[in-house]
């Protein structure tokens, strides 16, 4: 249970239905061009608003698209192992592990009030979270184990649904996610790819590539 939620952010559940990406690509050759900077809002959608909107599909069942626009098109998530066409100047979102408790769910991850919640996603994160590499277009890894990257939200509530895969009880419920948020900017237009590794409660290693293409619709 432990490293599903932490890769929550990351990888996209089999509970979670994702719509079909398109074909891969090689990087560009403007590959490296990028920045990765933390994350903070972006077209009027704070950090707060963004880890809340990844953790809610793994309560609530909802589809999770492959590729998914976010704060009007100015951003894009992308599920691992997927291919996303994008428009320049689009921020593209570099999926990151985080943890979520809630007052629906047994212990270690139950947790009753907004502050106890919180302390105890922080908790996780603090814990569990020892490593996270990022590599773009087969650069150099940069180190994102750093506070600049980690955020942790205000309460929220989502209606948790049957068979949900952190096993929270059916029905209304209260929760805060902790985890580490960051964005790619300055892309050039091609194809381009970045790779995360680490250690988030155990090994992992997630994929993803993304082409930037002039009169793209996102």
């Amino acid at each position: 249970m432990r490293y599903r939620r932490s890769a929550a952010v990351l990888l996209s559940l089999a509970a979670l239905p994702a719509l079909a990406p398109a074909a891969h690509a090689d990087p560009s050759t403007g590959a490296g061009a990028g920045k990765i900077v933390p994350f903070v809002s972006v077209g009027g959608l704070s950090v707060n608003d963004l880890l809340a909107e990844d953790f809610r599909p793994f309560y609530t069942g909802e589809a999770v698209p492959a590729c998914k626009p976010l704060a009007g098109g100015k951003l894009v998530r992308l599920q691992a192992d997927s291919n996303c066409t994008v428009k320049p100047g689009t921020q593209v979102l570099v999926g990151l592990p985080g943890a979520t408790c809630s007052d629906a769910e047994e212990p270690p991850f139950f947790a009753a009030t907004a502050a106890e919640q919180r302390a105890c996603a922080l908790d996780f994160v603090r814990e569990g979270i020892n490593e996270i590499m990022v590599s773009v277009d087969g650069g150099p890894p940069q180190d994102l184990l750093n506070d600049r990257f980690l955020s942790v939200t205000d309460q929220f509530s989502v209606v948790s649904q049957p068979g949900n895969p952190f096993g929270a009880t059916p029905g209304p419920t209260t929760l805060a996610a902790a985890g580490y948020e960051a964005v790619l900017r300055g892309m050039p237009p091609g194809p381009h790819s970045y790779v995360v590794s680490g250690d988030a409660f155990g090994q992992f290693t997630a994929h993803f590539t993304f082409n930037v293409l002039p009169g793209a619709d996102r």
